[in-house]
């Protein structure tokens, strides 16, 4: 059997989250990257423990269930900084405690990733940005003793902010090859950075992605969330898009394939997460 891989998928353990699965899988789909979703409302010093053991053991259960492969990806998200706790030195100290756990999860084969992390896409105080610059600073010091995988999420990425992400994985010994940039724009594969990115599964995206000539993983975003069930991509769009890929494509589609599915994602995770 071939693989087909989505390399960001959100389940929401509070609702039908095999669901989504089953769709993904009956379209064709083997492989996840399934990256915790942030939970709202008042937190705890316990926060991070609770939900990653939740995300885990949910991703054990999709694993069982429905048989294909599930990637870990385990982390705090951005925007916890300043919505979870009481200030934002407060979120930043635990934001890096989030980032402890996850990083020791990952070295005891609990989970493969640590994301996804960064800082908010839209126009925040300079107080936060360059908190979440610590944070993630923190995660490439963590992460690169053990070769782990650090997904990001953050604004949409130009010259400068691809050069400055590059530049503080390098100074904190983390492998920019090793940095995903998840939610990547077409744009971001014109840039000459040594970062991984992640592009949307939708057409537009792809085409204009290929132009390029780099290789990249595809991604859905997907969310089960019933109220508002077309927020993202659904969950079979990265199957649908690979077969359109090899009609529309030909060979070269082939070879994107092959290195969204095969060589990017098992350099970052290891041969040996993938059964398929």
């Amino acid at each position: 059997m071939e693989r087909i891989f989505d390399n960001h998928f959100h389940l929401n353990f509070h609702n039908d989250y095999m669901n989504s699965v089953m769709i993904f899988r009956k379209a064709g789909g083997t492989s996840l990257n399934l990256t915790n979703l942030p939970v709202h409302g008042d937190a705890t010093s316990d926060h991070y423990a609770n939900l990653y053991e939740k995300h885990i053991r949910m991703a054990k259960d999709v694993k069982e269930r429905s048989g294909i492969d599930v990637i870990i990806t385990i982390g705090p998200y951005p925007l916890d900084i300043f919505t979870l706790w009481k200030d934002i030195s407060e979120g930043e100290e635990m934001a890096g405690k989030g980032i402890d756990l996850a990083v020791k999860l990952c070295r005891e084969g609990k989970a493969n990733a640590v994301g996804e992390i960064g800082r908010p896409h839209f126009p925040v105080d300079h107080e936060i940005i360059a908190a979440c610059n610590r944070v993630m600073e923190y995660a490439f010091i963590q992460c690169s003793d053990s070769n782990i995988p650090v997904i990001l999420h953050t604004e949409d990425l130009n010259a400068d902010g691809a050069r400055e992400i590059e530049t503080m994985a390098v100074k904190n010994g983390m492998k920019p090859e090793m940095v995903v940039k998840h939610h990547a724009m077409p744009q971001a594969l014109l840039l000459d950075s040594n970062l991984v990115f992640s592009v949307p599964a939708n057409r537009s995206a792809i085409r204009d992605s290929m132009d390029s000539g780099k290789a990249f993983m595809l991604e859905t975003d997907h969310i089960n969330d019933p109220t508002n069930p077309g927020k993202y991509l659904p969950a079979d769009a990265v199957p649908k898009r690979a077969e359109w890929i090899r009609q529309e494509f030909g060979e070269k589609g082939e070879k994107l394939l092959r290195e969204a599915f095969f060589s990017i994602p098992e350099r970052l995770f290891g041969e040996n997460s993938f059964r398929i």
